[in-house]
């Protein structure tokens, strides 16, 4: 009698590679290591995943949500940035998996859930709609992903990391400062 289909099989396989991802960064994810890190064979990941694109694509995708889960219950764009930061710099490898996606999915107007949960961050505690909107969003997740950069080379946990990481939050106020009185100005 056949084998019934593992139905947590696709959830085990993006684990183990999340796993790999972060003990050895991209290079650690081959369908063979994540087959062997899921107890099972690269065939069966050829089941769930046509290619090793499809299964980082899944992989980008579960350290989005976790990263989502992470800042979705900051009260501020302060808090939220600082989460953002925080996890990233703890999790560099998934960091670079979903940094180096942004200007393309931007570009290309995929979603990016962290993103949109920032822009309605902003509407609440900013009040700006918009373009300005937008371009403050992008202004912010840029003064994060370069934050969040330069930190990691610095070495998490250094002086000059923790002083990069509130310099960050200080020129974030700034920003929010100054959307703000524009954004008053425009009323």
């Amino acid at each position: 009698m056949p084998r019934a289909p593992d139905p947590q099989l696709e959830h085990r396989l993006v684990t183990a590679a999340l796993h790999l991802l972060d003990t050895g960064g991209l290079p650690g994810i081959t369908l063979r290591s994540v087959a062997r890190e899921a107890h099972t064979t690269t065939p069966t990941i050829y089941e769930r995943f046509a290619d090793r694109d499809k299964l980082l694509q899944s992989v980008r995708q579960e350290a989005e949500m976790e990263l989502v889960a992470a800042v979705g219950q900051a009260h501020s764009t302060g808090g939220f940035i600082k989460r953002l930061v925080e996890f990233s710099v703890q999790y560099p490898h998934r960091f670079e998996l979903i940094a180096d996606a942004f200007g393309f999915r931007l570009a290309a107007g995929q979603p990016m859930p962290v993103y949109e949960l920032l822009k309605e961050q902003l509407s609440r505690e900013v009040g700006v709609r918009g373009r300005k909107r937008e371009q403050l969003a992008t202004a912010i997740v840029s003064l994060a992903l370069g934050t969040t950069r330069s930190m990691i080379a610095a070495g998490t946990g250094t002086p000059a990391a923790k002083e990069l990481h509130r310099t960050c939050l200080a020129a974030l106020q700034l920003l929010l400062k100054v959307f703000s009185q524009s954004s008053h100005n425009d009323s």
